[in-house]
């Protein structure tokens, strides 16, 4: 039996996140977003760069397909310093500590990548704190 990746299952575990909330509940993409954050936030940990940057890369990501737009809200801002430090603490050695490499490696920082350019460049310019990897 193949066990899925780290990667893999944070996808599906924010798509079907956002489904429930979006589809069941009816709630808007950012209820959503915050539905998928506080579900998920329990397997975050302190100590494990690499998958906490997998989980919010797959939230961010979903939440990207659903049209999220993270406003001026102070929730969006606790959110984004979330994100943030959670790119700054991840390297892509950690990446590869949590079940990805390879290709699987590239689509990871990939993701990454789009989530910083949609969520963090314009917060970057704004408040100057964001030193991407």
């Amino acid at each position: 039996m193949r066990v899925e990746s780290l990667f893999n299952q944070a996808k599906a575990m924010a798509k079907g996140l956002y489904f429930h909330a979006m589809e069941e509940l009816g709630f808007r993409p950012e209820q959503a977003f915050a539905y998928a954050q506080d579900e998920l936030e329990r397997l975050m940990r302190k100590d494990a760069p690499g998958p906490n940057a997998i989980l919010q890369t797959a939230i961010y990501m979903e939440g990207s397909r659903h049209g999220l737009k993270l406003g001026d809200s102070l929730y969006a801002s606790d959110m984004l310093d979330i994100l943030t430090l959670t790119y700054e603490q991840c390297s892509p050695e950690s990446l590869v500590e949590a079940g990805a490499d390879g290709e699987e490696l590239k689509a990871v920082q990939a993701d990454m990548e789009t989530v910083r350019n949609l969520f963090l460049s314009q917060r970057s310019r704004v408040k100057g704190f964001f030193h991407g990897k």
